[in-house]
C-alpha cells in the first residue's frame, strides 16, 4: 500500500522518521509543526496524516499510532502494550506498573501476555483513566518500577508481594503455575525483604505461605523478624481447601498446595 506525502507534510514526517515514536499526542504534533515553520491547525494536519495512513486511532482522543514508512502499510504494529503507552502518554504523572503474567512476560518467563494487560495501580480513582482493555488492582509497590519495553513493570519481588496482597486479583492461579516457580526463581532476598519490610502481618503471612515451597531461604529469613500472630485469609471467606499451621494461613483460594511446589512441577 503505497502512503502518499505532500510537499508541506514531508518536513513532518522526516522529523517523525527520525525520531520514530510509537504513539503521538497532539501536544507533539504541534510543536513539530512550530518547529516546521507549518501554520496550519494541528487537527487539520493530524486529519490529513490519518487519511494517508500515517497515523492511526488509539482508545486515547489526541492520541494517535505511528506508522513508519518500512511497515508493508497503514496497518497497526498490534503492540500489545499499546493502550498502556498511550494511557501513560496522555497521564505522565500517573503511577501504575505492569503485574501478574503481564509482568512476567515482560520478564521473559511467561510465553504470553493476557489479553487484557495486568497493571498495579497506587489508587482507585485511577481507574476512571483506564480503558477496558486494561486490568487493574491496587497495590503500591515499594521497590521501583523497571521501565521495559517503554512501560513500567514491577520487580519480581513485587509481583509476588502484589499477588499475595491481593490473592482474588490473580484472574488464574492454575495459569500463573506456568511461569511462578520462574518468577519464585528470581527473587533476591534482600529486594524481597525490602517489598515486605512495612506491610501488613497479612500479606507477609500470605507472602510466606505462598513461597515456602519454592524459596524456603527466603522464608527462613522472613521467620526471623516476623511472627505469624492471627488466622489469616488466602482468597474469601468460603469453604476450607487447606490449613497451614505455621504460617496461620487458612487457604480457600489455591488450586496447588504451595508447600509442594519444589516437587510438583
Amino acid at each position: 500500500m503505497t502512503r502518499s506525502i505532500s510537499a508541506t507534510m514531508a518536513g513532518v514526517l522526516e522529523r517523525l522518521e527520525l525520531e520514530r515514536p510509537a504513539i503521538i499526542t497532539s501536544e507533539e504534533l504541534a510543536q513539530i509543526l512550530k518547529n516546521e515553520g507549518i501554520k496550519t491547525p494541528t487537527r487539520v494536519v493530524a486529519a490529513r496524516l490519518r487519511d494517508r495512513g500515517w497515523l492511526l486511532p488509539t482508545l486515547s482522543n489526541g492520541v494517535w499510532e505511528f506508522v513508519p514508512a518500512s511497515s508493508a502499510g497503514a496497518f497497526s504494529s498490534n503492540d500489545p502494550l499499546l493502550p498502556i503507552k498511550t494511557l501513560l502518554k496522555k497521564n505522565s504523572n500517573i503511577k501504575i506498573g505492569l503485574t501478574f503474567q503481564t509482568a512476567a512476560w515482560i520478564h521473559g518467563i511467561a510465553d504470553r501476555i493476557p489479553l487484557h494487560p495486568e497493571v498495579a495501580i497506587e489508587n482507585a480513582k485511577i481507574t476512571r483513566l483506564l480503558p477496558d482493555s486494561i486490568y487493574s488492582s491496587v497495590f503500591s509497590p515499594r521497590l521501583p518500577c523497571s521501565i521495559l519495553r517503554g512501560v513500567p513493570v514491577l520487580e519480581p519481588e513485587s509481583v509476588i508481594v502484589h499477588m499475595a496482597a491481593k490473592p482474588g486479583a490473580v484472574r488464574s492461579w492454575q495459569s500463573a503455575l506456568e511461569w511462578l516457580i520462574d518468577l519464585a526463581n528470581m527473587l533476591k532476598i534482600t529486594s524481597l525483604l525490602e517489598e515486605i519490610n512495612d506491610q501488613n502481618n497479612a500479606i507477609i503471612a500470605r507472602t510466606g505461605y505462598l513461597l515456602q515451597g519454592m524459596r524456603p531461604d527466603i522464608t527462613d529469613e522472613i521467620l526471623k523478624t516476623f511472627e505469624p500472630k492471627c488466622k489469616t485469609w488466602f482468597g474469601s471467606r468460603a469453604p476450607l481447601i487447606r490449613h497451614d499451621n505455621k504460617w496461620l494461613i487458612a487457604d480457600t483460594l489455591l488450586p496447588f498446595d504451595p508447600r509442594k511446589l519444589d516437587t510438583a512441577i
